[in-house]
């Protein structure tokens, strides 16, 4: 089955009221760390749901969910020179890629 990969990001980070619900609800769809920080305001998801439902899973619980925002990665942002996904090619290629399809990526 075909995947997608998702940044999540919650606004504010750590300090957000409802962190530990975002991080709770993160970790549930075995959400990885950017980097060597833990995931503080932002992860990375593997999955075959839609952003929309991403979004709706991992903003449950959250007062406002607009403070939580799921982006789709692709090929093109990953190649985009002005995207910030582009400080996620290395986990992309190393450790998504190897292991699954992702059509939108390859």
């Amino acid at each position: 089955m075909s995947k997608y990969v998702y940044v999540v990001c919650l606004s504010t980070g750590r300090s957000h009221p409802q962190h530990d619900i975002f991080y709770t609800n993160v970790d549930g769809l075995n959400a990885k760390s950017p980097d060597f920080g833990g995931i503080n305001n932002m992860c990375i998801i593997s999955h075959h749901l839609d952003a929309k439902t991403i979004h709706m899973l991992c903003s449950d619980g959250v007062q406002n969910k607009s403070d939580v925002t799921v982006e789709e990665i692709t090929r093109e942002t990953l190649n985009d020179e002005h995207s910030h996904h582009r400080v996620h090619t290395d986990l992309i290629n190393n450790y998504f890629l190897p292991y699954g399809r992702y059509p939108n990526v390859e």
